[in-house]
């Protein structure tokens, strides 16, 4: 799985360059493996996965998320053509990646040729990390989700995830998030500073697919992805107030979108659709 990365999902007839085949990348989720992502049904488009190249070896990513992203931008690079249109997203973890390889991608073209044509970002039940609790929320207990093994799963695979998500966890907690071209003013929006700039880029349009569900916990208790589960923006608008393009609401919870088979059925339609989506706005955006 962690052998060829990025690794080649699905194929579509015709390439990438066939109308209606835009590739879409998807980053792996804060366990670093994107084993979800090969249960999907077919997408009718090329479907590449990231894993966490550190996966095996537990090496701390010492410049954080945007180090990642910088290396992801790479791994890219080297499966999808130069000047290519492209759909990037993920799961959980995976859809925060997305935001900050965006920008990192945008980034790149200080007046030359872009890199790849951005069409947009999928993200799948992504939380946005201001709107993560700390500690404790309104009194209520935060239950830390129990992983549900296979019989089949090894050890030292269970041992990976593990220090992955913990990982995970500390790099989110101190991300600095990209800085945007307010959407309506030729400003930046910046949530930690009041900083103005005319030549930040906007967003690409983000499509978030959210869970209907809550995870099930005890009474008196909440999940950390679920405390903002009453908010369809899922807290984005902490962030920034136009970053969301259009929230789908999907079948199930956030742990098992790609384990019950219904809500996997659903997750694949939705991705489907928004790939349609970004693809019909970049239409009559033009070129």
């Amino acid at each position: 799985m962690l052998d060829t990365n990025p690794t080649l999902i699905q194929e579509a007839a015709g390439g990438p360059s066939r109308t209606g085949t835009t590739p879409l990348v998807l980053i792996h989720d804060g366990g670093g493996t994107i084993f979800s992502y090969h249960c999907l049904g077919e997408l009718h488009r090329p479907l590449y996965g990231i894993a966490n190249p550190h996966f095996r070896s537990g090496e701390p990513w010492e410049g954080g998320i945007p180090e990642m992203a910088r290396h992801y931008v790479k791994l890219i690079k080297s499966v999808i053509p130069r000047g290519s249109k492209l759909i990037i997203g993920g799961w959980s973890l995976g859809g925060l990646l997305s935001l900050e390889i965006s920008r990192a991608l945008l980034d790149e073209s200080d007046g030359a040729a872009a890199s790849f044509d951005l069409l947009g970002i999928v993200m799948i039940d992504s939380v946005c990390p201001l709107a993560l609790p700390k500690d404790k929320e309104g009194g209520r207990i935060l239950v830390q989700h129990v992983v549900e093994w296979s019989p089949y799963t090894r050890q030292e695979t269970r041992d990976a995830v593990m220090r992955s998500f913990a990982e995970a966890r500390v790099m989110v907690g101190s991300w600095k998030m990209p800085t945007w071209r307010d959407s309506n003013l030729n400003t930046a929006h910046d949530t930690t500073s009041a900083a103005v700039s005319p030549i930040l880029p906007r967003p690409p349009p983000v499509i978030l697919l959210r869970a209907k569900e809550a995870v099930p916990v005890v009474e008196e208790g909440v999940s950390r992805v679920d405390v903002h589960r009453h908010d369809r923006l899922l807290g984005w608008d902490l962030y920034h107030p136009n970053l969301i393009t259009q929230v789908i609401d999907i079948s199930g919870h956030h742990f098992n979108l790609f384990s019950k088979e219904d809500n996997l059925i659903e997750v694949t339609e939705q991705i489907k659709h928004a790939c349609r989506t970004v693809e019909a706005i970049a239409q009559h955006r033009g070129p």
